[in-house]
């Protein structure tokens, strides 16, 4: 069932995303994303900074409301999977946020979450040619 939502789910996910976004997203790799590095900042114009995020415990700590509200998909579905829980010695664990571990669907997931990251990064944090402007 995740395998086949998410072949519905990745293109709206690769629509939405980042332009420059290169975690768990197909067809994009480190090398992309040292690549990109290279062209801002050979530029005379480069930026200051440049992020790279490791976010600790992202996936376990995303909130099922966000992605109930914001995941284009059946809710219905969305919601059982995510509050379904885990096994671990034959003991059940409910899940109250994050999304499925090691499932095929998570990393979209995370993904949605996190687009938009990168305009507010360039809101709170302007280029030394905005702030001349």
């Amino acid at each position: 069932m995740h395998a086949l939502y998410l072949m519905a789910l990745e293109p709206i996910a690769e629509t939405w995303a980042d332009p420059n976004s290169y975690g768990f997203r197909k067809g994009r790799s480190t090398a992309d994303a040292i690549e990109q590095c290279f062209k801002f900042l050979s530029k005379s114009d480069a930026p200051e900074w440049i992020l790279e995020g490791d976010i600790k415990g992202c996936f376990d700590h995303i909130s099922h409301r966000w992605l109930l509200t914001h995941v284009p998909m059946d809710n219905v579905i969305l919601e059982q999977w995510l509050r379904c829980g885990f096994l671990e010695n034959s003991k059940r664990f409910a899940t109250e946020d994050g999304t499925p571990q090691g499932g095929i669907i998570s990393p979209t997931l995370a993904n949605l979450t996190l687009d938009g990251l990168q305009s507010l990064l360039k809101t709170a944090f302007p280029s030394r040619k905005e702030k001349r402007k």
